[in-house]
């Protein structure tokens, strides 16, 4: 189904650029917003950043747990910041960088099957998706990098047009880092790699794919088994196995709707606008159709053979999610836009080649839903997963954070205890590591702040308890002086030299 070539084609260069600087123009209202907030998680994902920058240590996964590669996230983040200094816009634009990569990859694969022109425009839409309208800049440490690098797995398989057995053992090796990254993307993947090692029917081909994927599982097994000898991570992720496969199904299917929408915060989601509510709609009926339209191919023999695998990643994603988790985090489907976005397309220009519908009107179709999904990138302006309205004169969301690190340097407080999970991140990543933070468990992500700060208890420096007004845990009820709590812009609470009796008695653990 190839597109014939216009007179006058765009060379690859040319497609990649407008690629790119769509997808940035396009997330531009979201990154100069007031509402722009690093999640606790992304914060650790740009002190890893940060720590790489300064040459304090290479980390290999996600601090605190045993998955989630880090290894391609961590040091771009840290190249960000070496050229524009650490803040949480770098930090973004830093991650984008890795998903656009990843977006440039699925069009240059499917370039090869669709044609230039057809594949640029289906990853337009891509791009333009409200579903990664935010969690294309989310610094979560191994989720960009599994879309970036099953985007390289596929244009290598597309482009071994001399079929050799090279490219296997690159894919082979890929799909390993895909695996470390995060394993949710192989079960829309490996049906792909496995067709077209099937049709091969090359003993070579398996073999080297296997060798490549080896020879990167067993040194990063390795040196996973080496680096958490005798630790127990802090986090573990979500139970695997789900026990309530029939009652869970309603919860999937609300997991897979809010990830349309792009607008959620773990498995919460985010109300946003009617716009991207519309175009999550609009996606929903493209996955719900894409089921009868392979059974009337198989049934009528026209069949597509990118539109069977595409659908077959999207059902083997879903399935993979519903029976393996008993967790519902919309970013656990993320795999499943692109081969949904790509679906559509592939059905979309078929209509066209097969003249059931308009040149004309396939084109309105696709500009259609571009100005859709373009409102609706705008509305994720106002994207906060924070309970709190912002007038429209308030300072912005790093403004307050910052005003809250300045109120505790200003007391001399760089160690501080937060009452609320999370928090303690982004205090220490938006200080700069100039305050460092913990929370109530001595078990944490990255003991070594633990460690300093109960060193400093125990030395007497000053020290606070931060966190988020009218969230105070009873603190109130706990300190001596009440009113000795400070309140900034309403969101955060800071209560300056707590004793180690206030603090046992908030809640936080601390040596004996």
């Amino acid at each position: 189904m190839q597109h014939a070539s216009s007179r006058h084609p765009l060379a690859t260069w040319q497609y990649l650029t407008a690629l790119a600087a769509a997808s940035l123009a396009l997330r531009l209202a979201q990154l100069f917003s007031p509402n722009l907030l690093l999640e606790g998680d992304e914060c650790i994902l740009g002190l890893m950043g940060r720590h790489v920058a300064r040459g304090h240590e290479f980390p290999i996964f996600f601090y605190g747990q045993t998955y989630g590669l880090s290894i391609v996230e961590a040091p771009v983040a840290a190249l960000g910041f070496l050229v524009a200094g650490v803040g949480p816009v770098q930090l973004k634009l830093a991650m984008l960088a890795v998903w656009i990569a990843g977006t440039c990859f699925y069009f240059l694969a499917f370039a090869r099957p669709l044609g230039q022109s057809r594949s640029f425009w289906i990853a337009l839409l891509l791009a333009s998706m409200p579903a990664w309208g935010a969690t294309s800049m989310k610094a979560w440490s191994g989720y960009l990098t599994a879309y970036a690098v099953t985007g390289l797995v596929l244009y290598v398989i597309a482009r071994n047009d001399n079929r050799r057995a090279r490219p296997w053992a690159i894919a082979g090796a890929l799909t390993g880092v895909v695996y470390f990254a995060h394993p949710l993307w192989l079960p829309g993947l490996l049906p792909i790699v496995v067709f077209f090692l099937w049709s091969s029917r090359k003993v070579a081909f398996w073999t080297s794919y296997a060798a490549g994927a080896l020879a990167v599982a067993l040194p990063v097994s390795a040196i996973k088994a080496i680096w958490f000898a005798g630790t127990v991570p802090a986090w573990v992720g979500p139970r695997a196995g789900n026990p309530h496969l029939i009652a869970s199904l309603p919860a999937v299917a609300k997991q897979i709707y809010v990830a349309l929408t792009g607008s959620f915060y773990f498995g919460n989601a985010v109300p946003l606008g009617p716009v991207t509510t519309i175009v999550a709609w609009i996606w929903v009926a493209i996955l719900i159709a894409a089921v009868p339209v392979q059974i009337a191919r198989l049934v009528t023999r026209r069949r597509l053979l990118w539109s069977h695998l595409l659908c077959l990643a999207m059902l083997a994603t879903i399935a993979a999610n519903w029976l393996l988790l008993d967790w519902r985090d919309a970013r656990y489907v993320l795999a499943l836009h692109a081969p949904l976005g790509f679906v559509a397309g592939v059905e979309l220009f078929d209509l066209v080649d097969r003249h059931w519908i308009s040149r004309g009107a396939g084109l309105t179709a696709i500009a259609v839903m571009l100005a859709l999904q373009t409102a609706s990138l705008l509305e994720f302006s106002r994207y906060s997963y924070m309970w709190w309205t912002n007038a429209p004169d308030a300072p912005s969301e790093s403004k307050t954070l910052r005003k809250v690190v300045g109120h505790l340097r200003s007391r001399g407080a760089t160690h501080v205890f937060t009452m609320n999970a999370l928090l303690q991140w982004q205090i220490t990543f938006y200080s700069d590591e100039a305050v460092i933070a913990r929370w109530k468990t001595m078990r944490e992500r990255y003991p070594a702040y633990v460690t300093e700060i109960d060193r400093a208890v125990a030395s007497g420096e000053p020290i606070a308890i931060v966190g988020y007004t009218g969230y105070t845990d009873g603190l109130e009820r706990i300190v001596r002086d009440p009113d000795a709590i400070t309140n900034v812009d309403g969101k955060y609470f800071i209560y300056f030299h707590p004793d180690e009796e206030t603090l046992r008695r908030a809640g936080f653990e601390l040596p004996r």
